[in-house]
Parts: structure tokens; C-alpha cells; sequence
């Protein structure tokens, strides 16, 4: 689906900021991207909808090279949810959830429906909800609403980055029991980048652990929480377990 070859990144300011990332991501995988502050786990992300170019290396898309995409159309084949959430404020629920469906140019009617469909599915009432400003929702509400938004088109990818670290720990919880549920009834391949290792644990099929820029270890959550690589990952999982 996914396939990191060689991929690096260099910056004149920073220097090396990815270092030769060699990965594959599985179609229909929830593939979590953990790090502490500055690994380059967001980086890493954002390569795969092109908001950041690499300066080495290939990435490729279902076999073909991600340059040779179009950009425009490889975003709207792309969900994305922010940890800000980027709701348009002057815009409806309704409406900020028809957006890319609507860009697509998908059926209004089916739109309509898909809409009071998902909104059902992560308990909110559509009557209530439809109209609402995204002023007049709580922050777990204004995530479901940008969860929405990144799949209703039935997008080939899904990139979460730390989409809930904002959110108490309740709304935290139920949003990650959401997701897990949606990923697995839709089947999306979902890219999710967190600095929580206990959230990675709960969601992924595979952690990839990175610091510096490097991958530090790749693997099943089990596997990791077995057999950590080295002393890194180690005190990395045992910080973040509660």
C-alpha cells in the first residue's frame, strides 16, 4: 500500500531531520508512527500527503512513485485529522462534514444521507447536530465532527496526527474505542502518529518507534512489549505505561 524506500529528509537550518526510513504499511493496517518531541514521527506523516517533500529516497502509493500523483487528487484520496481539528467556524456541522464529499463532486443526496448516517454512528443526534456552529461543540464533539470529515468520502488513506492528546481523559478513551471501531468496520489503512505509548498499544497492528529521525524498532505491539530492541525503547514503553 504504503512503501518508504530510502526516504531521508535534510533541511539547510536543521540538518538530517529523516535518516534513511525503510518501511512498508499494509492496506487495511492501523500503522502507529511514536516518538518523543522532534523523533520525526509528524514528518514522516506528512510526507505521505505531501505537505512535506522528501530530499532522498522514493515513496510509493500503491506501486507508483507519490511525486507522480497529482497533489490535488492525492489529498482528496487522503483523510486527515489534526490534534487542532480545523473545523471552518463559519460552517455547519452538515457542512464542514460535506466539504471534500462535495469537492469530489459526489451525489448531494447521497452525501445527505451518508452525513445523518455517520453522525448516528458516533452518537450524535443528527437533528441536534446538523446545524450546529462548531462554536457550540465540546471538544471530543468537534473531533468526531473532524473524523467524519476525513472519512465520508471513503478516503484509500487515513492520517491521524495526535488527534486526541488535547482532549481529557474520558473523551480521550472514547475516541480511541471510535476509531478502533470505524477502522475496523471500514477496513481503512490509517497512518496515526502519537507520543502515548499506551494509546499506540491499544490501536496499532504495528509501532514504528523512532527517535532522531531513525526507526528504532518496527513491530507488533506484543512483540515490542516483549522484546524491546534496546534500552531506548525499553524506558520509552515503561515511561508511558500507567
Amino acid at each position: 500500500m504504503i512503501k518508504y524506500d530510502n526516504v531521508s529528509l535534510t533541511c539547510p537550518v536543521n540538518g538530517k531531520i529523516l535518516d534513511g526510513l525503510n518501511f512498508e504499511i499494509d492496506e487495511g493496517e492501523f500503522f502507529v508512527l511514536i516518538g518523543p518531541s522532534g523523533s520525526g514521527k509528524t514528518t514522516t506523516l506528512k510526507l505521505i500527503n505531501r505537505l512535506i517533500e522528501q530530499t532522498d529516497g522514493d515513496i510509493f502509493f500503491q506501486d507508483e512513485k507519490l511525486n507522480n500523483f497529482d497533489i490535488r487528487e492525492l489529498r482528496l484520496e487522503t483523510g486527515y485529522v489534526l490534534q487542532q481539528i480545523a473545523l471552518f467556524p463559519n460552517l455547519t456541522v452538515e457542512e464542514n462534514i460535506a466539504l471534500i464529499p462535495e469537492m469530489k463532486k459526489m451525489d448531494k443526496t447521497f452525501i445527505e444521507q451518508k452525513t445523518r448516517a455517520l453522525l448516528e454512528k458516533v452518537g450524535l443526534e443528527p437533528e441536534q447536530y446538523l446545524k450546529r456552529l462548531p462554536k457550540d461543540l465540546s471538544g471530543g464533539e468537534k473531533q468526531r465532527i473532524g473524523i467524519l470529515r476525513a472519512i465520508i468520502s471513503n478516503p484509500k488513506v487515513l492520517l491521524m496526527d495526535e488527534p486526541f492528546s488535547a482532549l481529557d481523559p474520558i473523551s480521550r478513551t472514547q475516541l480511541q474505542d471510535l476509531i478502533k471501531q470505524l477502522h475496523k468496520e471500514y477496513n481503512m489503512t490509517t497512518v496515526f502518529v502519537t507520543h502515548d505509548m499506551n494509546e499506540a498499544l491499544k490501536l496499532a497492528d504495528r509501532i514504528c518507534i523512532m527517535k532522531n529521525g531513525k526507526i528504532v524498532q518496527l513491530d507488533t505491539p506484543q512483540e515490542i512489549k516483549n522484546n524491546p530492541a534496546n534500552d531506548f525503547v525499553k524506558e520509552f514503553f515503561s515511561m508511558k505505561e500507567v
